[in-house]
Formats: structure tokens, sequence, C-alpha cells
């Protein structure tokens, strides 16, 4: 228990600094400075005498623990007191002491009737001093020396260790159990630092893995204690985005359902720990997944493992081998690359000995090779091999926890001790923001920087420290427990796309804590730190024992939660943190009642989408430093907030609606260091904020209160900063009003002029260039953006070179701006020019001396400029090019270098659009002899150039790593080969993308592509001729014929669309093919194979405008993989075509369109004997009589039947043919649902169609 001494020590030493620093600056009435003197003199000798010791022999001894958690009582009452004292004025201090939000201290000392603050805060002392010698008579003896000096000093630049190690066997067991047809559920079995949940993640990303299961899920089940609960975790794994709090569980099993019906899935649930968990339940909505579907768990616990009654492979995952564990040891501990000093030997024989002890734990390896890191000192490894710890029973001396990292986290420096302990207060496999982790780290008062260095920083390099020790880990970037959110393309030319999902907060990294190490963290905090969740809440034993314990710091996760039941019980009165989750919304709570019994809150975030209106008692919190209420539906702040005079962080909604109007007496928290708000840059009297370091946007106005004036002492900005509306500013004096120049810690800078063109008739604005004058950054920016800045010239501080720590720069909409002026920035890497019609060379020299204007130059974006029609050579070390709505005639070309001739460019995107003065490809940059140095070509991409009439010569066959090739919208663009061509394109190629360049879609120019072998995508979009039945001028596309297909060996994706003259399609010997699209062929009849009859793995495919006939039995036969198609606008179908008998010979097929088929008679009678059919949907199909005479398939779970005038009537429940649907799960006319019995009239197919099929539905329709 008194491993936490170092804890306390850390906190009682910053704690000392604060008195010390009190008693010599603050104002204070003499008689509380004299006790506050005599309360320091006591803390001290027991900082010096006692306290350090507690660490010693952590392990041994049980008898301090009681000690340590009085002591550290009496360390945060006093800091309590401290901030008492702090704040700001008499009255706010009343508030606090008075009344009804009485400090607890007094109430205990019971001295709390009286209403003068002075004499309470005395009393407070008093009473806190009289308790510290009951602590120095209570010390135990042997705590009674010094520790000698320890291995470890906190040091930051730690090499990357490998992620996995010596686990290639357990891998392909696993990788066989899931390609094998054996048991579903497989168990990975371990003790905790075992590396179970890196095993399952190696195997969850393995590229075969992926391809063997369309459907991956991620569930981190160690919080989660119900079968409802996990089930709608999956749920949200498999649909990639959070459901809805108040969905039902039926309903989320219908969309669960849905999604694995679609699959083979492949589930991990990851760190089971709960075993009452209703396994047969679970399996039982799991059982709808395609043949092959599997479920890894991983677990400690390998007796709830037989429990289970049913099929599953135990895989007990044992330490590493002794060679491995030596291995990684060596790589951990940077052992292998000191080879060359002279003790090496020496210290690989301790080193040895010292991995013997840690028992094969990749985890237990990883932290003692990172507190060796780069150590020469063998006395320090010795202590390391000699520690007392590694004698002791790990179940009854080390609580469980392996020694190495009891060890490990003996060495953390006291105060980085401290950081780690907190980490305690959130859930287990909670996924840490670094940087509101450390802003609560300063909150509570655990970072004490010196002079000249910010809290924030040192708080950072503290959280790298523990990255770097391996207390935390970075999370992987593919987590699929992460929640997603759909992000839709463009929807073009009746075309359906696919949603994509986006990681939230994908632009900040996650860390994440072991188990073990979480374990640790719990147990050094002596009791100070508490999760309650729906399985331990109030009324269980777990509540009633801890309910007479100081907690501290507490998380609350409770689905019903009523205030009551956690009143009664005091446990908030000491709480500083808290951490508060609604998961529903189901009814209100009383957040009065919270708030009026968070007595001594530091730190407190609110996760609770139903609260919209923060309620004003918000502003009896005096002590408040840290407010998180971006998961809540707040639209207003109170006034009663800015009496918050303590608040240093607060973050507001980031959820719509925005937030109104801010308060106008916001500018009264001084203290506040963080802001993030939509509105913040409305703020009135913004400049009294002198702490704020974070400021998105400032909006300047020409009332008072919101000049750019505001601005001025500002000086711990940090970050970006967007000032706009500067054209309320009116000379250069008023714009040095800002002290920009003296702001050294902003990074990113955006200054917008905002002006509307509408309004703006193009001439020069003389004071936009008096006042840009006036804006001179600090030299320390970084990226640095212009909008629509009416002046007539570059500002000087632009032209002499002086931000010479520049790396991005972007000029927008500075209409009267030309470039020739501007200064030299060595180390500039992205320049961006957009709407500067009046520039015409860009030069990327200096004509004085011939260097570099921007010799890092990597990325060069000149959009709209329609003026431009020369660029200088461009630099080698340029890594992407875009050229939008330039005036140029030809490409510029690449600098040479004399000295060589096999120079090579860094090029590796080329996006080229809208050069409507652009003819030749042939001269330039893409020229066949310049191809050669463009070896890190990797995309390309041509669109728009309605005048761009020549390919280059030999085409793009030199380009030797280019993956992907866009040529859209060039209707002049052609290919003339020459005699010796044998390729046009070069066979590193991916995707193939031409669209709507006709003169380029013709037979000799896809007869080229032989060479293709790597290709993977191909879309052949034509351009329907406006004059039918005239054969075009230029020569088209007729025949994609099965020799040349045959050669395409990796081809996944064929899309042809309006190619009307295509009359041969081989596509039968695309034997990777799995998704293919013929849309506006009409005259495609004929699909020419070989006479392989060999299964398809087709999996998609749509014919839209085209014919039937190429859909033969033949064909059929060998379409067993097919799982969906689509029969789109076929205007002059009636009757499917005798070709198409033969329907059930697709095995797999599960959804089926018919759309917009208005002459279309009759669906396919032998419809019922697709075996597996799920989905139907016909829509827009007015003429079709009936359904088949043999009904409809018994695997039909859903009908939809949308403007089928006829079907309409006959589909109703006393139609002709219910019979032949009733059996149908869910049936939808025309937007209603027939099928009352099992669902609501209400329901809509939005809650209960798959995700893919919805949104295709969506989006075709």
């Amino acid at each position: 228990m008194e491993e936490g001494g170092s804890v306390v020590s850390a906190f009682l030493l910053g704690l000392c600094e604060r008195l010390q620093a009190t008693v010599s600056t603050s104002e204070l009435p003499t008689n509380i400075k004299q006790e506050l003197q005599r309360l320091l003199k006591g803390l001290l000798a027991i900082q010096r005498s006692v306290l350090e010791a507690a660490e010693e022999k952590p392990y041994k001894s049980k008898a301090v623990g009681s000690w340590l958690c009085e002591l550290k009582d009496v360390a945060l009452d006093a800091d309590h007191c401290l901030d008492l004292l702090s704040l700001n004025d008499v009255s706010a201090r009343m508030e606090v002491l008075v009344h009804r939000h009485r400090c607890p201290i007094l109430c205990c000392a019971g001295i709390s009737n009286s209403d003068n603050p002075a004499q309470q805060l005395e009393l407070m002392i008093k009473d806190i001093q009289r308790r510290i010698p009951r602590l120095v008579k209570k010390q135990p003896h042997h705590l009674c020396h010094q520790l000698k000096s320890k291995v470890g000093t906190t040091r930051y630049a730690m090499a990357e260790t490998a992620a996995v190690f010596g686990r290639d066997e357990d891998k392909e067991k696993l990788m066989q159990l899931l390609m094998s047809e054996e048991s579903s559920l497989i168990t990975i079995a371990g003790r905790g630092g075992v590396g179970k949940t890196t095993l399952a993640n190696v195997v969850y990303y393995d590229q075969n893995v992926a391809s063997q299961f369309k459907l991956r899920m991620w569930v981190t089940a160690s919080e989660i204690y119900d079968t409802e609960r996990l089930l709608k975790s999956i749920g949200e794994s498999a649909a990639g985005y959070p459901l809805l709090d108040n969905l039902g569980m039926d309903r989320i099993l219908d969309i669960l359902k849905r999604r694995l019906a679609e699959n083979r899935f492949l589930l991990v649930l990851d760190d089971v720990r709960n075993e009452k968990l209703d396994w047969e339940e679970l399996c039982k909505n799991l059982q709808y997944g395609l043949s092959g579907s599997k479920v890894i768990i991983t677990t400690q616990i390998e007796e709830f493992v037989s429990k289970k009654r049913f099929p599953s492979f135990l895989h007990h995952l044992k330490g590493l081998s002794s060679e491995d564990s030596w291995s990684f040891f060596r790589e951990c501990s940077c052992l292998n690359q000191l080879s060359s000093i002279e003790n090496v030997a020496e210290l690989e024989e301790v080193g040895m000995e010292i991995v013997t002890k840690l028992d094969g734990l990749p985890l237990a390896i990883r932290m003692v090779g990172c507190l060796l890191h780069s150590n020469i000192e063998l006395d320090e490894w010795q202590m390391i091999l000699n520690a007392d710890v590694w004698k002791s029973n790990p179940n009854e001396l080390l609580y469980g926890i392996p020694a190495a990292l009891w060890l490990s986290y003996q060495y953390l420096p006291p105060h980085i001790k401290q950081c780690l302990a907190y980490c305690s207060v959130f859930p287990r496999d909670h996924k840490f923001n670094k940087q509101s982790l450390v802003q609560m780290w300063v909150a509570q008062g655990l970072i004490q920087a010196g002079q000249g260095t910010r809290m924030e920083d040192l708080g950072s390099e503290y959280f790298d420290y523990l990255l770097q020790m391996s207390f935390l880990q970075r999370l992987s970037s593919g987590d699929k427990s992460d929640m997603y959110e759909l992000i839709f393309y463009s929807r073009t030319e009746f075309s359906v796309d696919y949603a994509r999902p986006k990681p939230l907060d994908s632009s900040e990294d996650k860390y994440i804590m072991h188990s073990s190490i979480y374990d640790l963290a719990v147990f050094i905090t002596l009791n100070e730190s508490l999760c309650l969740s729906s399985a331990t809440m109030p009324g269980n034993s777990n509540m009633k024992e801890k309910k007479n314990k100081k907690v501290r710091h507490l998380t609350i996760r409770a689905d019903n939660l009523d205030m009551a039941e956690i009143s009664d019980s005091n446990i908030l009165d000491n709480v500083r943190t808290l951490l508060f989750y609604r998961t529903t919304i189901s009814s209100n709570f009383d957040y009065d009642v919270l708030f009026s019994k968070l007595k001594c809150i530091r730190v407190l975030c609110l996760n609770d989408t139903s609260l919209e209106d923060l309620q004003k008692s918000i502003g009896n919190l005096k002590l408040l430093r840290y407010l998180d209420l971006s998961k809540t539906s707040v639209a207003a702040v109170p006034e009663e907030l800015c009496s918050l005079s303590n608040l240093q962080t607060l973050k507001l909604s980031d959820e719509p609606p925005s937030l109104q109007e801010m308060p106008r007496c916001m500018s009264n928290l001084i203290n506040l260091r963080h802001l993030k708000a939509d509105n913040c840059g409305e703020i009135y009297k913004l400049g009294k904020l002198t702490s704020l370091q974070e400021l998105k946007e400032f909006i300047v106005s020409n009332e008072d209160g919101h000049k750019i004036e505001e601005l001025k002492n500002l000086t711990q900005l940090h970050g970006e900063l967007c000032i706009s509306q500067l054209k309320n500013v009116h000379g250069e004096e008023e714009a040095k009003e800002a002290k920009l120049s003296e702001k050294e810690h902003l990074m990113k800078l955006e200054l917008n002029w905002s002006l509307e063109h509408y309004s703006w008739d193009g001439h020069p604005i003389e004071s936009n260039d008096a006042v840009i004058e006036g804006l001179k950054p600090h030299t320390n920016l970084k990226e640095l953006t212009i909008r629509s800045n009416g002046g007539a010239k570059l500002p000087t501080w632009l032209t002499d070179g002086s931000l010479s720590n520049l790396e991005t720069l972007e000029i927008h909409e500075c209409q009267n701006w030309d470039l020739l002026l501007i200064g030299q920035l060595k180390i500039l890497k992205t320049f961006r020019v957009e709407g500067l019609p009046v520039l015409r060379h860009v030069g990327l020299k200096n004509e004085d001396d011939d260097a570099q204007l921007f010799p890092c130059l990597r990325i060069l974006d000149m959009s709209r400029c329609s003026s431009l029609i020369e660029i200088m050579p461009l630099p080698l070390t340029l890594e992407a090019i875009r050229l939008n709505m330039v005036g140029l005639f030809t490409l510029p070309g690449l600098q040479q270098i004399k000295s060589s001739t096999s120079y090579s460019s860094s090029l590796a995107s080329l996006h080229i659009s809208s050069c409507e003065r652009l003819t030749t490809l042939r001269v330039g940059l893409l020229e066949h002899r310049s191809q050669y140095h463009l070896r890190a070509l990797h995309n390309l991409v041509i669109q728009d150039c309605d005048e761009l009439v020549y390919l280059p010569e030999h085409g793009f066959s030199a380009l030797m790593s280019l993956k992907t090739l866009r040529i859209e919208n060039c209707p002049k663009l052609r290919y003339k080969p020459s005699e010796n061509d044998s390729a046009t394109l070069p066979s590193s190629l991916i995707e193939f993308k031409v669209i709507k360049s006709t003169a380029l879609i013709n037979d000799s120019f896809f007869m080229s592509m032989a060479n293709l072998h790597s290709l993977t995508s191909i879309v052949i979009k034509g351009k329907p001729d406006r004059e039918e039945d005239q054969f075009p001028k230029h020569p088209v596309l007729t025949s994609l014929p099965w020799e040349l297909l045959q050669h395409l060996k990796s081809l996944k994706q064929l899309e042809i669309v309006d190619c009307e003259w295509l009359v041969n399609l081989g596509f039968q010997a695309l034997v990777t093919l799995k998704s293919l699209k013929i849309s506006g062929c009409p005259n495609l009849t004929a699909c020419s194979s070989s006479s392989d009859g060999a299964p398809m793995v087709l999996e998609f495919m749509e014919i839209d405008n085209s014919s039937l006939k190429m859909m033969s039995l033949e064909l059929l036969s060998r379409l067993t993989s097919l799982h969906e198609l689509k029969i789109m606008n076929c205007k002059d179908l009636v009757m499917f075509p005798k070709e198409m008998e033969g329907l059930n010979c697709l095995t797999s097929l599960m959804r089926l369109y018919i759309h917009n088929c208005t002459k279309l008679l009759s669906l396919p009678h032998d419809l019922a004997l697709i075996p597996s059919l799920e989905e139907l949907f016909i829509t827009e199909c007015s003429s079709i009589q009936s359904m088949p005479e043999m009904g409809l398939p018994a695997s039909l779970m859903i009908l939809v039947i949308k403007e089928c005038r006829r079907l309409k009537q006959r589909c109703k429940k006393e139609g002709e043919d219910w019979p032949k649907i009733s059996h149908i799960f869910y049936i939808e006319v025309d937007g209603r649902n027939v099928q009352e019995e099992t669902l609501s009239d209400t329901a809509s197919a939005d809650e209960f169609l798959s995700e893919s099929a919805l949104l295709d539905w969506d989006a075709s329709f």
C-alpha cells in the first residue's frame, strides 16, 4: 500500500513550494500568514526526514498504507486551503465558506458557524497543524532514513521498439484456425502483459485476413458488464457509426443481423473480464454471419472458457522464449547499438540475468529495457538485477502486478509518478487525448513549472516520458473500437457511390494504458480514485465499502442515474475530479443537486447529450479549473459561469447547434488558459484574458471591446490564430496594436480581410497595404495564410526574407498582387496561391544570384491564376503539384543538374485541371525524356482541359512508378501510336480511369494494355453522342476481347459507362474480378470467353441502360459468388430474355434490384429458386403485372416495392399476391410497412435495412 509514498512526496513538495510562495508574496492578514508559516514548517519536517523512505521497500509491509492515506488527506486539505486563499475577492470566499456551500474541512472541525472568512481560514489552518504532530508520532520506524540514489533519470529521446516480437508460430496457428472450417470461437488466454491484444491485433490487420473477412469488428470488452451493452458495442462496430442511445435492443439486433448476414465476419472481443456475460445469447445473435465467420476472445480468465457450453478453441499464449526475450530486450534497451563500448560484455551478462527474471512477458521486457535504455553504467544494471522486488511473491506481496512494472514505476521521478497515478480516474481502456490529460494535470496542481517554463510544455514532457517508458501506448490508427461518421462522396451520373467511414477526432492521436499498468495506477492512488458504473452504483457492497473513504477522483458511468443514490453516501464532498457520463436520455437529471455537492471540484467533465441548458448553479464551483462541456448540447452559457475566476480550461459543445452569443462578462475569467468554442472570437474585451493560450479566431469589429487592440496583451497565445474582418482596421498604427511581432508562440496565422467581391470594384485599397505592414508576425511563425487583401503589393516582411522559419505560405484572393518580389524562404515546404488574376510569372529562383527561393519546397499549388503563363523550372524537392485554372500553354520543366544526367525528382503527385490554354503534354514535365526523371511519381490526374490535344510520345510508359492515372473531360485529347510503341501505360499501374475523353476511348489505345498485370481497377466512361444512329467521326471503342483482358490478372473492378459502340466484352477472362458495372452500352451483346467454365469470383454486378442478352446461361452458371445484382433503366425491356433462364445458378445472390424498367411486364419466373436471396427491391416498374407464379424465395427477409401501381394493389394483405409474400419479415410498399403484425406502421426502412443496402438504395433512386 505504501508505494503511494512517492506520489504523496511529489504532491507534498509542490504544496510546500506553494506555501512558501503564498507566505512570501500574498497580502494576507498577519495571523493567517503566521499560521501558514507554522504549517509549512511542519510539512517540511515530514518531507525531509520521513517521506522519501516510503518507497524504499514498498511491497514488504502494509502498515504504512493508512499513514500515507492520512498524510495525503492532510496535504490535500492544506492545498484546498491555499485555493480558498487564492480566490480573488472576499465575497467569493464567502460564497464558498458559508451558507449552503460550507467547506467540509470546517464542518469536520466544528467551526462552520462563523460568518467571518478570515477567522474560518485561520481555524482551518490550525486544524491541519494539529494533525501533523499526530502523523509524526504514528510514522513507521523503518521510514527514518534516506534512500540511496537510483537508476534512471528523466530521458526524452527513446527509440521506437518493435511492436511484435517472437510470435510467428502463434500467428501462424491463429491464421490456420481463421482460414479453416474448425471452431468458430477462438480464445486467446494468458497472463496480463503476455501479448494477447498485440497478437490479436497482428492477426486482425493481416492482409490475408482482411481479404477473407469483409466485415471486421473490434470491441474492447474490459468495462462491459452486461450482454446488451456488449451487443450494442458489436452493432456499432459492425455499422461503423454510433447507434442512438434510445434505440431499442430489438432494432439494434436487427441492424446487427443484417450487417452480419452480408459477409463472412471476424469479431475480436478484447480483454473480456466479466464471467457472467450470457454467451449463449451472444452466440445466438452472431449466428447470422456467412459460413466461416470467426470470433476471437482475449482474456486472462482461463477458467470461464471451460464454462461455455459450445465448441471453442483455446490458445494458451505463453511467454516469449529465452532467445526471443533476449533479442527483444536488446532492442528495447538499445544494447544492440552499444557494441563498441568497452564493458558491453559485462552489460550483456547482467542483461541476460535480468531477462531470466522477466518470465517472457513482452510488457515487462519492454519496460525494463526502456528503463535501461542506452545506459552504459554497469553498477546501475546490477542495481536492477539485485532489486528486492524480484524476491517477492507477486500474488501475495505485489498484489498480482508483475515485479517488472513495480520496478519501472519505482524508478520514475516522483513528479511523474503522481501524473501516472492520476490516470486511474479514467475507466480501464480509456483512450487518452494528450492535450486534455495535460490540462487536467495542470488543473490538479500536479505540474509545478519553474520561471520561464510553461506548465503545459512541462506536462507534455511528462506525458512523452510515460509514453517512451511504455506506461502509455499510442493507439493503432486502425482501431475499430473508435466510433465513425459517414462521409458521402458526390453522386453523379446516377452511379452508386459507397460511404467511407472516417474516425472521429482523426486529427488527434489517441493513447491507451495497458490493463496491468492501469491496475498499478489504481493501487498507488491510495483509494483516491473510483470508477462507478451501472454494476457498481450505490446500493451494492462495493459502494458501501467506499462511501466512508475520501474519494478525490470519481468517474460515474450509468444508464439510469438518480442523484439521490449517491447524495446519501457523501462520496462527492471531497471529489476534486468528476468524469460524468450519462449514456441514456430517458429521464431528466437534476444538475443543481449535483453541483451543490461538488464542494472541492477542480476538474469537471460532463458527457450528456441531453444537457441543453447549463444551470446557473455552475457559478458556485469557485475552485473549478477545468470544465469540459464538449459532449453536451449546451447552446448558451449562463453569466454565472463568468464568476469562476480560477477556471483555466473551458471546452464548450462541439455538436450543432452552434453556441449562442457569449456572455458579456466572459473576460472576467482572468485565469483562462484554454478556450474551445465556435464563437470565442466574439468575446467582449477579450484582451483581459491575458493568460489565454488558445484562440482559433478573432473577429475584428469597429465596436468597443472588439477592436484589434484586444490582441495586444495576449502574448501567451500558442498554436494557431485566425484574424478575420481585417477590413475594419484602417491604418498601420492601428494594426500594430495587435503586436503580432511579439507573439513568439504562435505557429500558425491567418490574416483575412473578408472582402466581399460583389461589393469591391477590384481597384487597389491603399489602407490594406498599410494594415498588412503593421501585422508583421514573429519570426518563429511556421504557417501563414493571407486572404482577400485588397492592396497592391506584398508587405515588406514577405520580401525581405525575415520569416526565416516559415514552412507554409498560402495567398488567396489577393487580386492585385504579383509575386515577383517575394523573398527567399529557405525552409518553405508548402506554397499555395489561389485567385491572383494578375499573376503572370512565378520564379522559384533569385534572379540576382540564381539561388533557390524555396530550396526545401515540397508542395506547389497554383489555382485560379488565369494570367499565369510561366513557371520557372521546378525544384527536384517537390513532392506534389497542382495546377488548376492557370493560363499555361505548356507544362513547366524540371530544374536540371548540370553535373548529372541521372538526377531524379521527388514528385509523387501531379494534378492538372481546367487549364484552358494547355494544348500539349509533349513539352515540359511529362515529355517522354523527362518521365525518366520522375521515378517517384505515383499519382497523375489530368482533367477538364478542353484544348489539350496531344499525349506525350510513347504515352506514359516511362513513368515506371505510376500507380493511379485519371484522365477526365479532355474531349480533344488523343494518342497516336508510333511504329515502335509496345505499351502506352506503365506496368506499375494499379488504378486507371478515362472519363468523358471521347477521342481517347478507342480500340487502339486500349489494346496496348496487355502489360498491366498489376492493374486492379478500370473505369471507362464515354460521352453519349447527341446524334443517334450516326457513327462518330473519331475512332471508338468497339471491343475489349477475352484475348486482351486475360492479361489483367489482378483486376478487381471494371466499370464501363456510355460506350455506345462497344459490342464485345470478354470479362469472363478476368478471374480476379469482384465488381462489374456496365451502363449505357446498348449494343453490348457478346461476351467472348475461353472454353474454361470455372466459377468466377464476381460479387457485384450492375447492368444499367444496357442489353441483358449478354447474360447467358453459361455465364450465370459461373457466377456462384455473386452477392448483389442490379438491373436498372432498361426501358426497352419487356420480358427477361431466355438467356437468363437459370437464376437458380446464382447460389450466393443475396440482394437484387430492379429499377426503372417501365415496360417490364413480369419478373423472372424462376425467382423463387434463388436459394440465398434475402433482399429484393422493385422500384418504378409500373408495368409489372404480378409476382411470379412460383412466388418468392423462402429465404427472402426484405421486400421493397416503390411506384409499381399494379404490384401495390396485389401485395396488400387482401391482395392476390399476399400468399406469395406473407412469409417475408419486412415488406415496404411506397414507404409504408405492411407487415403490421411484426412491426409498427410507422417503422421505416432506415431502421431495418442493412447499412450498405440503404446507402445504395438512397444513392441510386
